[in-house]
């Protein structure tokens, strides 16, 4: 579980660490012949003023230091 201000990283970048500023949730209205699939989530990660990224959820690990 994420939370707004947890340093992350991406997992093929591991230097570079940056900082969550926010979480966005899309609907999906895929169906499938088992029902609804999951919401997508997003996490907004700051590395720099000028650096703002956005990316999945499952590509992003915690920092601890």
């Amino acid at each position: 579980m994420f939370k707004i201000g947890q340093k992350v990283s991406h997992f093929m970048t591991t230097h570079k660490v940056g900082t969550i500023v926010n979480i966005e949730y899309t609907r999906n209205n895929f169906m499938t012949t088992g029902g609804t699939t999951q919401h997508k989530v997003y996490i907004v990660v700051k590395y720099t003023e000028e650096d703002i990224q956005k990316y999945d959820s499952g590509d992003l690990i915690k920092i601890y230091d």
